[in-house]
């Protein structure tokens, strides 16, 4: 009988062909939140924005995020959105302006996910013959 967390091999084969998983299935909405955090920062000009914000003393104005990309201004806004939306920024509005700032609790979530996976995964080659 597997042990909590164990996916053993179904196949119906008289040889091993899968080796077993030592952990449970992610959470599908883990999974999506992960996904959109991961997506929104699989794009080179969201991650100039996220570095451009990192170095930033403040909040930093969109004219000023504008003028440091080499998009129109409604790309930046989509860029700005996407990025929003995936809880990676936050948006603070001034009369007719936005001023961005990182969320670094969410970078640090996602930091956290890839760094344990690759722990994890670190951990069982070093256990694992072969």
């Amino acid at each position: 009988m597997p042990e909590h967390g164990q996916i053993v091999c179904e196949c119906s084969t008289e040889t091993a062909c899968c080796v077993s998983l030592l952990t449970d299935p992610i959470d599908e909405d883990v999974s999506d939140d992960l996904a959109a955090g991961f997506k929104a920062l699989g794009d080179p000009h969201r991650v100039a924005v996220i570095h451009m914000l990192a170095g930033a003393a403040g909040p930093v104005c969109v004219v000023d995020i504008e003028r440091h990309l080499p998009l129109s201004q409604s790309t930046v806004s989509y860029h700005l959105k996407t990025l929003l939306d995936a809880g990676v920024i936050d948006r603070e509005r001034r009369g007719r302006w936005s001023y961005y700032t990182i969320r670094p609790e969410r970078l640090d979530q996602l930091s956290r996910v890839l760094a344990d996976h690759a722990a994890q995964a670190a951990q069982l080659a070093q256990s694992t013959p072969g």
